[in-house]
Order: structure tokens, then C-alpha cells, then sequence
């Protein structure tokens, strides 16, 4: 496949997802899978209608009538007597048959209606699968880049403090002790960022890889919106929604119903079926020596005996609607419990923001402090190192606060399978 245009400077979350929908490869096994149920679904409706057909044909050939049973009393006992030929044979006509009534047919065909709809639904699931991995790629690059920034910042504030401590050791009011202190902090910082970039680096190799375009690293994250907005929703409320609106559950219901119906039509097959034939056209010795003939033939067909092949097709059909019907409730019990565990992490999250936030402000306040009475030469300048020390943890802490927040409400869009339209503007 071609490359997609490249990754643009400035990749926004919506534009991102875009990107990903269009080029999945997700989407393309979803969408082959569909063909396919599609296909299955015009065949087994085909059963119901029509078949018309052409047949021609222009013979010469000779008969022995003693082959079919015509002994002319007199002739002599020869290979040659009874010949007959040789002779023209032609016959063209148009060819029908039709199903009046088998509703074994008809059963199959809604089954695999029901089918078509399981794969069309799945689709959908597909591209909320893709959207929800392309978020949680996106805020993992997020979080990385902040992390990155705030480590540049704090190695500003270690360059300043390094720059304040040689100027009062120069002058005789600090320790060397404390320049080295202020100096291991500036290397310790610049390891951090180092490592920090190599993440962010990479983060924004794997999205690239997500969004199946060119592999590169050479575009910035930037879009605040993939963290999310909104309140802690209704629990009960949510899980209703999810159950009447997530793809992948509604796919699973129409499992069901195509495996009630395939038993139904197993079971159907018992019954009699009425069929038309019917039959027009020339027959004659050539294409100009002929005559108009037709023939018209209702048929019923039923079954006495089939030595227990019905028997172990109903059984067959029964087990596969007994497995569709755990893997529904399967299905439901798991979206249950997604929407619970997002909800509860958006909950804890939030709180972890709110709580995470106050600690940076009063981190960045100590830091503040301790410069200032370093400055005046109240303390040395292990005070300051150790409460950089905490605004980093702080800062580090509030970064992964918002990621969770940000993934917990990436989650609850999937469960309820919205994820594609809460971030795709």
C-alpha cells in the first residue's frame, strides 16, 4: 500500500484520527470481513429468486433403435440393422425454476441477513478500536513532551541556582560543597530531559506506526482536547447507553438472532418445498427446421429419510446459538465492567489532578523560599536542591495525574462506543 501523506508539522488529535481511519489496516480486515458475509448473503438470497437460463444445442448423431429396446421382426441378425441416421438434432430454449415454498431458504437467508448486520456493526467496532488506540498513543506522546518541558524548565532552575552558588563562593560566602551540590543537581536534571526526550522520541515513533503513515519522529503533539472534558457521568445511565449503542455488542446480539434463525431453517428443511419448472423454445432437425415446444412441471419434495443428517444438522445449530448466546453475555458483563473501571478512574483521577495541582504550587512556593534564604545567607543551598528535588516529583506527578484523567475518559468513550465521535471533529 502508499504511503499516506506525510505526518503534518503540528498534529492535532482530530487530524490524527483521520489519518489512522483512513489508512488502517483494522479497518480493511473489518471491512473484507463484511464482503464476504455480503456475499454469503447474496448467495443464500439468490435461492429465493428466479433462475433463468439459456440452453442451446445442435446435434448430428446416429440411434440404434435395438438400443432402446426396438426389435423390427424380419431383419437379419446385423450390427447395421436398426440404424437409424444420420440425423439433425437441435433444441434452444429459455430454462426457469422457482422456489414457491421453502422456508428453509427463507429461514437461511434472514439468518444470514442477521450476519451481514453482525459484520457491518463490527466494522464500526473496528474504527472505535482504532480511534481509542490513537488516543491512548497521542496523550502517551502528551505526556511525554510535558514531561520533557518541565525537565527544561527545572534545568533553568538548576543553571540559575549553580550560577548563584559559584558567584557567593567566589566571593567567599558559600562552601564549594555547594557548588558541587548545585552542579549534581544540573547534571542529574540533564539526564532526566536526555532520557525524557529519547521518550518522547519514541512515543512519537509509535504513534506514527499507529497511524500507518510514513515512520517519523519530525512532528510536534500539542492538542490539549485528547485529555478530555466533562463530569463523572451517571453509572447506570452510561451502561444502558452502552448496551443499545456499543458496535460490538449489537453485533454480538445479531449473532444471536442469525443463529436462532439457522436453526430455524435446519429444522424447516423437515417440511415440503414446491418448486416450478418451466421451459420454452425451438426444437427440431436444424435451426431452420423446427417447432415451438414448452413444458411447464410443478414438483413437492419431501423428506422421509435422511439418515439422521437433519437430526445432527439441528444439533450442530443449537450448539452454535448456545455459543453466541454466552459470548453475549460475555460480551455484556466486559462492557460492564469497562464502563465501571473508566468511570471510577476518571473519579480517582480527578481527584489526583486537583490534588497534584495544589502540590506544584506549593513545591514551586518552597522552591521560592529556599532560594530566597539562600540568597540572604540564612541556609546553604541543600534546601533548595531538596525542595527542587520535590516540584520535580510534583511535576511528574501532576503530568501523569492529567495522562490517567485523559486515558480513564478515553475508555468511557470506547465503552460506550463513542470514541470515534468524542474525538474525530
Amino acid at each position: 500500500m502508499a504511503y499516506a501523506a506525510d505526518i503534518p508539522a503540528q498534529l492535532t488529535l482530530s487530524e490524527a484520527l483521520n489519518i489512522a481511519l483512513t489508512n488502517s489496516t483494522v479497518l480493511r480486515e473489518a471491512m473484507a470481513q463484511l464482503d464476504q458475509t455480503s456475499g454469503q448473503y447474496l448467495q443464500s438470497r439468490s435461492a429465493l429468486l428466479p433462475q433463468v437460463g439459456v440452453f442451446a444445442r445442435q446435434s448430428i448423431q446416429t440411434i440404434s433403435l435395438q438400443g432402446f429396446g426396438i426389435d423390427i421382426p424380419g431383419l437379419p441378425p446385423s450390427s447395421q440393422q436398426g440404424k437409424v441416421g444420420p440425423f439433425g438434432s437441435m433444441d434452444a430454449r429459455v430454462l426457469l425454476t422457482q422456489d414457491i415454498y421453502n422456508l428453509a431458504s427463507i429461514r437461511a437467508w434472514q439468518s444470514y441477513r442477521s450476519r451481514r448486520e453482525s459484520s457491518r456493526l463490527l466494522v464500526g467496532d473496528s474504527r472505535e478500536i482504532v480511534a481509542l488506540n490513537v488516543v491512548s498513543a497521542y496523550l502517551e506522546a502528551l505526556r511525554s513532551k510535558a514531561t520533557r518541558d518541565t525537565l527544561a524548565e527545572q534545568q533553568k532552575l538548576a543553571g540559575d541556582l549553580y550560577k548563584i552558588t559559584r558567584e557567593r563562593v567566589d566571593q567567599g560566602a558559600s562552601a564549594e560543597l555547594d557548588a558541587n551540590r548545585a552542579m549534581q543537581k544540573v547534571n542529574t536534571l540533564e539526564q532526566q530531559w536526555q532520557q525524557a526526550s529519547q521518550s518522547y522520541i519514541a512515543a512519537k515513533l509509535n504513534l506514527a506506526n499507529i497511524l500507518q503513515v510514513r515512520i517519523t519522529s519530525d512532528f510536534e503533539v500539542a492538542d490539549s482536547a485528547a485529555y478530555g472534558a466533562g463530569t463523572v457521568p451517571d453509572r447506570s445511565a452510561v451502561i444502558a447507553t452502552a448496551l443499545a449503542t456499543r458496535p460490538d455488542y449489537r453485533s454480538a446480539q445479531s449473532q444471536v438472532r442469525a443463529a436462532e434463525l439457522q436453526v430455524k431453517s435446519v429444522k424447516a428443511s423437515r417440511l415440503p418445498t414446491l418448486g416450478l419448472r418451466a421451459g420454452d423454445g425451438q426444437s427440431g432437425n436444424s435451426p431452420v427446421n423446427n417447432v415451438n415446444t414448452y413444458r411447464v412441471q410443478g414438483q413437492i419434495e419431501v423428506p422421509i429419510f435422511t439418515g439422521g443428517r437433519i437430526k445432527g444438522e439441528i444439533e450442530e445449530a443449537e450448539g452454535a446459538l448456545r455459543e453466541a448466546q454466552a459470548l453475549l453475555d460475555k460480551n455484556r458483563f466486559q462492557i460492564e465492567t469497562d464502563v465501571l473501571t473508566a468511570i471510577s478512574g476518571i473519579e480517582w483521577a480527578l481527584k489526583e489532578v486537583e490534588t497534584s495541582a495544589r502540590n506544584v504550587k506549593l513545591s514551586r512556593q518552597e522552591v521560592e523560599f529556599t532560594r530566597s534564604r539562600f540568597a540572604q545567607g540564612v541556609s546553604d543551598n541543600t534546601e533548595v536542591v531538596n525542595a527542587q528535588d520535590r516540584l520535580t516529583q510534583a511535576d511528574e506527578a501532576e503530568i501523569q495525574a492529567r495522562y490517567l484523567l485523559g486515558l480513564a475518559r478515553a475508555n468511557l468513550a470506547r465503552a460506550t462506543g463513542a470514541a470515534e465521535r468524542t474525538y474525530r471533529k
